[in-house]
């Protein structure tokens, strides 16, 4: 297939505005990627490609502009090859995923419900299990399934299975939210029966698991080769130091997708909600998030410095040291690589911005029809 690839534009004003927000972090952002990130790339463009996710005109050229491979290769720098193809599939799923919620399917909780049901029945199939004819987004989704699990132990599929459902589960109650605020407005009540997040606090919790980190965190473990005991896992400080990474990349997210998400009348974005409850100016509640976010981000640094001590206090062999050390490592990059890729791509510039205002929705947004109300 003949690809051509876009590169990153010259900043224009919203982009400016990102890097002025971006200056309030005392985050580093990941600027070296895996070297094998070029080449995931065009794996990736060429996989979406076969399984039909590219039908409009001009869709490529709209999704490589956005370079979720970029992110990828920041989140695992020193994975290369068919591993990193692999992450790399996984993050552009998730995104094109993402992107069926932005129209009117994202208001309507039954359907997503449905929707949901149907991507949660192919992480519930043999492995050899025939593909049904499901269309673009299953059909990829069964392929993607099959290769991240392959050779994996037991105890790593369970716990990224469980991630996964915490995600998809977390469309839904976000289209509660959407169509409890359209019936609010359309009755002039404000709220609808349920009612929108109305605190930070509220926004955070639905977001730790909307925003898709801790599958990317499995991942690090798989690309180690190693898969780590569940007690320690799931116990303190790594659960902690687990969510305080869902937090960073959250308030990070909300902050370089702002703009976009106000084009879009999107209510989940922490800086909104803060903004909408507090009162003052928007970059009031910018510099209020910045500072959650410095915080969780100091708190898990001074953790991860007491890691040693803590696993040589629990007598932790020197293999799991060296797998907790480089899982420690993992989150890191997820944090940093993040941040350096929200001032990198072009979904959160005026392309970004443009995409999505007005209505309109990304080319590969209609790969599951709403069907009637």
């Amino acid at each position: 297939m003949n690809t051509t690839y876009t590169t990153t534009s010259r900043p224009h004003a919203r982009h400016a505005a990102l890097l002025s927000r971006a200056a309030l972090l005392d985050i580093p952002a990941s600027a070296d990627p895996s070297p094998g990130t070029g080449a995931a790339r065009v794996h990736t463009v060429q996989w979406l490609s076969r399984y039909g996710v590219f039908t409009a005109g001009g869709a490529v050229a709209e999704y490589d502009a956005l370079r979720f491979d970029l992110l990828n290769g920041l989140f695992y720098p020193r994975t290369t090859g068919a591993e990193l193809d692999v992450g790399n599939d996984l993050i552009g799923w998730y995104f094109v995923f993402d992107d069926q919620f932005d129209g009117e399917l994202g208001c309507r909780p039954e359907a997503v419900a449905r929707m949901v049901r149907d991507v949660i029945r192919v992480t519930e199939e043999p492995d050899d299990a025939p593909g049904q004819g499901d269309g673009p987004l299953l059909e990829s989704f069964r392929d993607l399934w099959r290769r991240i699990h392959a050779g994996r132990p037991p105890v790593w599929r369970e716990r990224f299975r469980h991630h996964w459902l915490e995600y998809l589960h977390s469309y839904h109650r976000e289209a509660l939210d959407r169509a409890a605020t359209a019936t609010g407005a359309a009755t002039g009540t404000g709220t609808g029966p349920q009612g929108p997040p109305l605190s930070v606090d509220a926004v955070l919790a639905l977001r730790r698991h909307s925003i898709g980190v801790q599958p990317c965190l499995d991942l690090a473990e798989r690309f180690g080769g190693y898969a780590l005991p569940a007690a320690l896992h799931g116990g303190y400080p790594l659960a902690r130091m687990r969510e305080a990474t869902d937090d960073v990349v959250v308030f990070t997210n909300d902050i370089a997708s702002l703009d976009k998400e106000l084009a879009a009348g999107d209510l989940h974005n922490t800086v909104i909600v803060r903004h909408q409850r507090h009162g003052g100016t928007l970059e009031d509640a910018v510099e209020h998030i910045a500072g959650l976010a410095n915080a969780r981000y100091r708190w898990f640094e001074q953790t991860a410095d007491q890691l040693p001590r803590l696993l040589g206090e629990a007598g932790a062999g020197a293999d799991l040291r060296r797998d907790v050390d480089h899982y420690v490592d993992g989150m890191r990059h997820v944090m940093c690589g993040n941040l350096g890729w929200s001032l990198r791509t072009a979904r959160y510039d005026e392309r970004g911005i443009a995409a999505v205002s007005d209505g309109r929705q990304r080319p590969w947004a209609g790969l599951s029809a709403p069907g009637p109300a």
